[in-house]
């Protein structure tokens, strides 16, 4: 069969579609035919030697699909042959044939199309997470969102608005504001330099938000912490872009606050700012400001 590969750590001149060995249904998989293999930001950082140095090159990217079973392993049995499924996070997705473990997959209905599917597994589940357990979104809550006009965006406005809540977007030029409103958005700030806090201050009568959904890298860490009302909590999360360099808590602007962020790498304590292993391996949090 064909795959993807990665050959060694660079840009994209380092993939290569090759040809690898046939998948087999161990124990617990499934042998899917993919259909369709979702792309993901991840990706890159995968590529770039941020993620998965565990694993030799060279190495299969995507971590995402649909497609239709062709071969179900000893312990699989709640699929049969022939089912359509989607997955989220089954390393080797960029491939014709790929065994999945069969906890990671989901079946698919009739009524959904595997361009779909495969587009809303990991970003959907990521949304879902975010608005529903890492911060459960309450009527009337105000949230920023970053990148709004993006894939976890889109999907994390729209979940935020079904649970009641109220979202101020960011996103980084005017041709994406639409697509923003559209997904429920109300407010809209075009940003590319991380000078977003004043007017989410100003269009919170001085508050700020309740939650901060970040995903946009270090430029954007400061600003998200100031556009926080006092008891707010900070969702960030994306590790290929890297993580926020020295934190200075009590020279910032609100200083009065303190927080406690979780992140997936590191482990220290300064002041009220706690820094702890995260359940969620690819997201961090800044919890409840006091």
């Amino acid at each position: 069969m064909k795959a993807v590969v990665m050959k060694d750590v660079g840009g994209t001149g380092v993939m290569e579609f090759v040809d690898r060995p046939e998948p087999v249904a161990r124990p617990g998989h499934v042998v899917v035919e993919v259909a369709v293999a979702g792309v993901n930001f991840m990706d890159i950082g995968v590529r770039q030697g941020m993620a998965w140095t565990d694993i030799p090159n060279p190495k299969v990217l995507g971590v995402e699909g649909a497609g239709r079973v062709l071969a179900v392993g000893d312990g699989a049995g709640e699929f049969a042959i022939g089912d359509r499924v989607a997955w989220v996070y089954a390393p080797g997705s960029y491939a014709q044939r790929q065994s999945i473990p069969a906890a990671s997959l989901v079946k698919i209905p009739d009524t959904l199309d595997d361009r779909t599917a495969a587009s809303i597994m990991m970003q959907g589940l990521t949304a879902s997470h975010f608005a529903t357990d890492f911060y459960p979104v309450q009527p009337g809550d105000i949230a920023l969102v970053h990148a709004a006009a993006g894939g976890v965006g889109l999907l994390l406005t729209q979940i935020i608005r079904l649970r009641g809540g109220r979202v101020i977007g960011r996103v980084s030029s005017e041709d994406k504001v639409a697509i923003a409103r559209k997904a429920g958005a109300e407010h809209v700030i075009v940003d590319t330099d991380g000078r977003f806090a004043d007017e989410v201050l100003r269009l919170t009568g001085g508050e700020g938000v309740n939650v901060v959904y970040d995903g946009s890298g270090p430029k954007t860490f400061k600003g998200s912490i100031e556009a926080l009302r006092r008891s707010g909590t900070f969702c960030w999360y994306g590790p290929v872009l890297g993580g926020p360099g020295p934190l200075e808590i009590m020279n910032r602007r609100r200083a009065s606050r303190s927080a406690t962020q979780r992140s997936w790498t590191t482990s220290t304590r300064t002041n009220s700012f706690s820094i702890a292993p995260s359940s969620f391996s690819t997201g961090s949090r800044t919890d409840r400001s006091r």
